[in-house]
């Protein structure tokens, strides 16, 4: 259980991270309207690069078995999964 909990931890911390950089990328879209600028396009990247880390899919793969989250994991903690892993299939 002490691997989950810091699986746990890990994936939330990204989703953290995520979640502060797609609101800088959404105030750049703002900001620059349709024409993307570097500083979207840094952004974009950031969010890919930590979204594929091996560290990321690592933890992934151990939260999610056949498609959904193992069990043990509370209801937040089971769509925050399935939120890391929708995002991590759009990178």
């Amino acid at each position: 259980m002490l691997a989950l909990a810091a699986d746990v931890k890990k994936v939330t911390t990204l989703m953290k991270e995520v979640d502060t950089l797609e609101t800088l990328l959404q105030d750049e879209v703002k900001r620059m309207g349709d024409v993307p600028s570097v500083k979207y396009i840094e952004i974009k990247s950031k969010i890919k690069k930590l979204c594929t880390q091996t560290e990321v899919t690592d933890c992934l793969n151990r939260l999610v078995v056949k498609g959904e989250p193992v069990w043990g994991l509370s209801s937040d903690e089971r769509e925050l999964i399935n939120d890391a892993r929708r995002k991590v299939n759009e990178c």
